[in-house]
């Protein structure tokens, strides 16, 4: 089992922009993840990325901790989308149906299709 890693940078000029990396398992003992989420989503990001390029395994209790930012977020006119999930993770994000509910971009740069 690999601990997770979570890192936080603010991107843009004016840092409406934050994204979030996560390295390794995300699952039900990581606490963590809940906490940075709640704490970065009530900044209201205009933007707010999920780089997941770095993560091998997620769990149900980390997918509900994403999407209830995602609606957080939502609610308050702003915009939460995943990056480049790896292989392993994409699987699960479509077993899931959430690959249907959260935009997902292949990189951080891609473009706000706002």
């Amino acid at each position: 089992m690999t601990e997770l890693s979570v890192s936080v940078s603010a991107e843009g000029a004016d840092g409406t922009c934050i994204v979030l990396r996560l390295v390794g398992e995300a699952d039900l003992t990581t606490r963590a993840l809940a906490e940075v989420l709640t704490a970065e989503a009530a900044k209201k990001p205009r933007l707010f990325l999920v780089d997941m390029s770095g993560l091998t395994f997620i769990d149900s209790a980390a997918l509900h901790e994403i999407v209830r930012a995602h609606r957080k977020l939502r609610a308050d006119g702003c915009l939460l989308a995943l990056v480049s999930p790896s292989p392993m993770v994409a699987r699960i994000l479509q077993l899931s149906g959430l690959d249907q509910v959260l935009p997902i971009r292949a990189s951080a740069q891609e473009e706000d299709p706002r």
